[in-house]
Order: structure tokens, then sequence, then C-alpha cells
């Protein structure tokens, strides 16, 4: 398959609106960072090049503390790509070299060689974006009016094999209790760039943001591990809109031995030893959701500029009661949809005292 293939096997054209919005012509630049990614970096290049409808301007790999081919395999595509690649080398301190400063750095680099109004994309070095990536995700820009995207990152189909079929069967009940969590927040405290259907993922995976909301940041947190969720923290702290696309993916690889503390690889090594008590810490209780959307509320209700970030002491779920939360999430959601069948007003503050009186004391 050529390169430059501008279909790539994708029916239909972009939207015209897409095109004559400005986003189409704002020059894009992806920055990935890398650590002796020789087995993924081709195929995750590849992906890059062979995207449907639009391509990257550029690519910066920032090849951090790598002592393996993936320099060499990088560097014999450098010629052959659609799109500039920069390969930067970097080196750091034992101590210091982590997941997190690596993306922040390459980022950083990224912005600091572009326009200033151009797309900053991040993804990692084993995944492979899917054929629209980069399409999907400026139709999202364009939809919604945000100045970030969050995709989402599922495992490719190949790799998924690794998993036991229990883990599977685990995720898929986190993820419904999770999106039970978040209708239950569109009914109560809807926002108009991401609306219903959303994910609830913060995956450096997929990550797209304007270079402005980029700076306005400071750029990505430098914490070690996480950085793409305390990103979205503290995007969102700074009332910069966000759209989680449900649309925007990226596949990932199941590796086992990962190369960031407490990432995805760590986790799934320690689930496949010895199943997790607990659900993942992102996944509250309801209680705890409505109390968030109450908070959320009075700061609305009272003209806030600014959307409020109210951390609250965790509310860890055990796996073995996920089932009756599931069911409280359910009660709930019912309970809202009637209501908002039967109100032609907007749902509000007085619904949630409702949902409290209702649910917080079972």
């Amino acid at each position: 398959m050529s390169f430059n293939d501008p279909d790539n096997g994708t029916t239909g054209k972009p939207s015209e609106i897409l095109r004559q919005s400005p986003f189409w012509k704002k020059q894009r630049i992806i920055a990935i960072p890398a650590c002796n990614e020789e087995e993924h970096i081709i195929p995750c290049l590849i992906a890059l090049a062979t995207q449907s409808y639009t391509l990257p301007d550029k690519v910066v790999l920032w090849l951090n503390n790598t002592t393996d081919k993936t320099y060499a395999l990088a560097h014999s595509l450098q010629d052959k790509l659609p799109f500039a690649l920069e390969i930067v080398q970097v080196v750091y301190h034992p101590h210091l070299a982590s997941a997190g400063i690596a993306r922040r750095e390459a980022l950083a680099h990224a912005a600091r060689h572009a326009p200033p109004d151009a797309l900053l994309f991040t993804t990692d070095a084993d995944a492979e974006v899917s054929k629209d990536w980069i399409y999907r995700t400026l139709e999202a820009f364009v939809s919604y009016s945000v100045e970030a995207v969050f995709g989402r990152a599922l495992l490719l189909p190949s790799e998924a094999e690794k998993i036991p079929l229990h883990l599977h069967q685990d995720e898929q009940a986190e993820q419904a209790y999770g999106a039970l969590l978040e209708q239950i927040t569109v009914e109560l405290c809807p926002e108009p760039h991401d609306p219903w259907p959303r994910h609830i993922e913060h995956s450096g995976a997929s990550i797209a943001v304007t270079r402005q909301a980029w700076a306005q940041v400071d750029g990505i947190p430098n914490v070690p591990t996480g950085e793409d969720r305390q990103f979205y923290k503290i995007l969102k702290q700074n009332g910069i809109p966000v759209r989680h696309a449900p649309d925007v993916v990226v596949y990932v690889s199941a590796r086992l031995s990962g190369r960031a503390q407490g990432g995805m690889a760590e986790t799934l090594a320690r689930r496949i030893r010895a199943q997790d008590d607990y659900i993942d810490e992102v996944f509250e209780t309801v209680s705890s959701r409505l109390l968030r959307i109450r908070k959320e509320l009075a700061y609305r209700f009272k003209n806030q500029s600014q959307p409020v970030v109210t951390e609250y002491p965790p509310t860890r779920i055990r796996r073995d009661d996920l089932e009756n939360h599931v069911k409280r999430a359910q009660r709930v959601l019912r309970f809202l949809r009637q209501t908002r069948a039967r109100c032609s007003t907007n749902l509000g503050r007085q619904t949630v005292d409702q949902c409290d009186s209702c649910f917080l004391v079972r």
C-alpha cells in the first residue's frame, strides 16, 4: 500500500463543513515518547502514514533511555514517510526516567517548534492508531468546539488473546458501571461540548490539544506516571472544554512487561497473577458522583466562570460488591429519566437533592 494513498480503503469523503473549518488547515504535530520499542515502532509509524483523508505534518519520536534497535528501525523509514519525522535521543538519569517526564518533554519539544495555532497530538510507541484517528479527532474539535480531545485505547485484537477471559469480563463490567455513572452525570449536569455518548478514558495513547490550551496549563504535568489523567484534571480546572470522543480509537499492545511503573502492563501482569480486590480507582460510588455533581451545579448557579474540581477521599469499590453498585446506579438513572420525561424544565439541583434522599441513605 502506498503511503500517499488518500483513501486507504475508507469509503466516503470528509464533510465540507470540516474541510472549510480552520481546524482542517492547522498544522498537526504528533509527539511519541519511546523506550526500547523495536517490536512496535514500525507498525506505529506506518499507521500514522496510512491515515485516511489527512496526515500529520510532523512526528517527533522522543527516544529516551533506548538501547535496542528502535532508532535504526525508525531511521530506515525516515525518507519514505509522507510527513517529517524528527528523531530525538535523550538519556535520563535512572532516578528521573519515567513515562511522564518523557511525554511532557516530547510534547514541549513539539510545541516549541510549532506555530501558535498548531494542534498537538500524542500517542504511544506500542500503539497503532485507527485509520481515521486524525480525521475523527479533527471532527470532534469542529463538532463540539473544544480545545482538547481524548480518544479510546483498546487492545490490539491479536494481543487481546494473551489476556485471560475473566479479566476481559471484569474490564467489561467496570466499563459498564462507568458508563452508568457518566449517563447520570449527563442527565444532571449536561455539557454541550461533551454529550452522551462519551467515554471515560484519559490515556496518553490518544490525546490532542490546541497549542494555546497546552500552553495555558503549562503542558503535561511533571509527574512520573498518570500524567495523562493529571493532564485532563488540569485542563478541567482551567475551564478548558474537552471532548471524550468514542469514535477516536487507538489500539495498544497487551504486553505484561511495561516501560512505565504503575502503567497498564504492570496492572495486567498483577491481575493475571491475582485479581485486585477493588475495581479501578477512577470508578467512584454513586453517592460520591452525586455529591460531585451537586458541587458542580452549585458553582454553575452562582455563575462561576470556572468549573469546580472537587477532590473527595477515595471511595474504592470492592469487586465482589460491584453488582450492587450497578443496580444502585441503574435505579438512579431510571429515576432521573422518568423525572425528565415528566418535567419540561431542566433537571437541576432539586433533582440531585431528591436523588440524595432516595439513594444516599441506602
